[in-house]
């Protein structure tokens, strides 16, 4: 079991990565985002130097609200770029696995049925964009969309060459119980990667420290050893005060150990 952190995009990126090396994290989730973490914005030379020197392993994330089933073909196509773009720069630090989201925006648009559709054939381009430069495409279950079983079930059939990240907050969101168990019997053989935050149910997506929610953290750490899952998880704790991030890491570890 590898645990990791992501880099928070409103904050400088050499900074974020610095301080992922020094607290010992197995590895750096590097979203490319805007303000601070755009390709184009970025030191190439000074990013690689630094992931070097701490050893750090890197998985790619790209921005969740990207709107690439938008009825405006002109922002659909250079939301489609932007995360070609992405994979063109994950490409220069052999990343080998990147996540995107599903374009929940365009639920409100076109209806649940007709997104879930339209997103399935954009990830169908995307994960071929991906395939051609070595990257496998990820797809993460977002609280609105592609938060049911049937709805993955439907991308996994349709597009051979994806694979699963599994947000286990998001489980939580929108429903009775947390999804993580389902999600893990269902669709283990697609699952790549974990992310870990905590919430209080509902709709709200709150990025909480491990423990400060309401998830039942010592049952998900059980679901995950039940069916022999012993990958990467990426903590999402986004928090003023970092303190929370190690002390997130610290719970999970500990679980990990006694459950």
């Amino acid at each position: 079991m590898r645990i990791g952190r992501m880099n928070n995009p409103m904050r400088d990126l050499l900074s974020e990565v610095r301080w992922t090396g020094r607290n010992r994290f197995d590895l750096l989730e590097l979203t490319l985002e805007p303000p601070s973490a755009h390709p184009n914005n970025i030191d190439l030379d000074s990013l690689k130097q630094l992931i070097d020197r701490y050893e750090l392993e890197v998985i790619g994330h790209t921005a969740y609200y990207l709107p690439y089933t938008s009825p405006y073909r002109s922002l659909a196509d250079a939301s489609i770029s932007e995360l070609i773009k992405c994979m063109d720069f994950f490409v220069k630090l052999n990343v080998k696995l990147m996540t995107v989201h599903p374009d929940e925006a365009s639920m409100d648009v076109w209806g649940r049925s007709r997104a879930v559709d339209r997103t399935i054939k954009a990830i169908k381009l995307l994960a071929g964009e991906a395939q051609k430069r070595g990257i496998k495409l990820l797809v993460e279950n977002t609280p609105r969309l592609f938060n049911e079983a049937d709805e993955l079930e439907k991308l996994f059939n349709a597009v051979e060459n994806v694979g699963f990240t599994l947000d286990v907050g998001h489980a939580n969101l929108n429903a009775k119980e947390n999804k993580t168990k389902l999600f893990l019997e269902r669709f283990l053989d697609r699952l790549e990667h974990v992310h870990l935050s905590d919430n209080m149910g509902g709709s709200a997506d709150l990025h909480l420290p491990l423990g400060a929610g309401k998830i039942p953290w010592d049952r998900v750490v059980g679901w995950f050893k039940e069916v022999g899952y012993d990958g990467t998880f990426t903590l999402e704790v986004f928090s003023r005060d970092y303190d929370y991030v190690l002390i997130s890491r610290e719970k999970f570890r500990q679980l990990w150990r006694e459950v």
